[in-house]
């Protein structure tokens, strides 16, 4: 006994799919889906052999994600690090300034770490950042962070000032201060600073 042909068709008021026997195609039958009467047309599907519709999808799902992965790949290499900024220069200032050997500069009980320049990817932004900590048993109100700025001859080009609320007993600070001259290729410490 063989199976009978189908066939499919979309209903015309909801787009419901209807699969009905083939020999059923031009009368109209009411969607199982909507209720509305719907005409029953389309092309005869033979019984045994499977639309085509879903190995399509799946070839075009390999593709896509196919392409998505070589372009991640493509945009990994093309990326590039950002370079290492310049160290720092630590200048003669009217404050106490000590340099110990693990690059860390003291001064009014703060410890400031080695300052850099760090660009922000993909952006012109630039920040001098460092870390201060509070060397002190007590806790540091309005901690201010003053930098000097200068170009590639050591030219001086402004400042630089990022401000920390209250900085815990041997607390750390990541300070982050904007560098507004595009010019700076250089920064020192100027000193660190508490309101009274």
């Amino acid at each position: 006994m063989t199976k009978p042909d189908f066939s499919k068709c979309d209903c015309r008021h909801c787009g419901g799919h209807i699969e009905f026997p083939a020999e059923a195609k031009g009368q109209t039958l009411p969607c199982p889906h909507c209720g509305q009467p719907t005409e029953l047309s389309g092309t005869v599907q033979e019984a045994g052999k499977t639309s085509p519709r879903p190995m399509v999808f799946a070839v075009i799902a390999v593709v896509v994600v196919g392409v998505a992965i070589g372009a991640g790949l493509i945009l990994l290499k093309k990326s590039t690090p950002v370079p290492a900024p310049e160290k720092a220069v630590v200048p003669v200032t009217n404050q106490p300034v000590t340099t110990a050997p693990d690059e860390i500069m003291t001064t009014n009980s703060f410890a400031v770490s080695a300052i850099k320049l760090e660009k922000t990817p993909g952006s012109s932004l630039v920040y001098v950042t460092g870390l201060i900590r509070n060397l002190s048993d007590k806790q540091r109100y309005g901690v201010k962070v003053e930098l000097g700025l200068a170009d590639t001859n050591n030219r001086p080009l402004g400042k630089a000032t990022d401000f920390h609320q209250i900085l815990e007993a041997h607390g750390d600070w990541h300070f982050k201060a904007l560098v507004l001259d595009s010019k700076t290729t250089s920064a020192h410490l100027n000193g660190v600073m508490e309101d009274q």
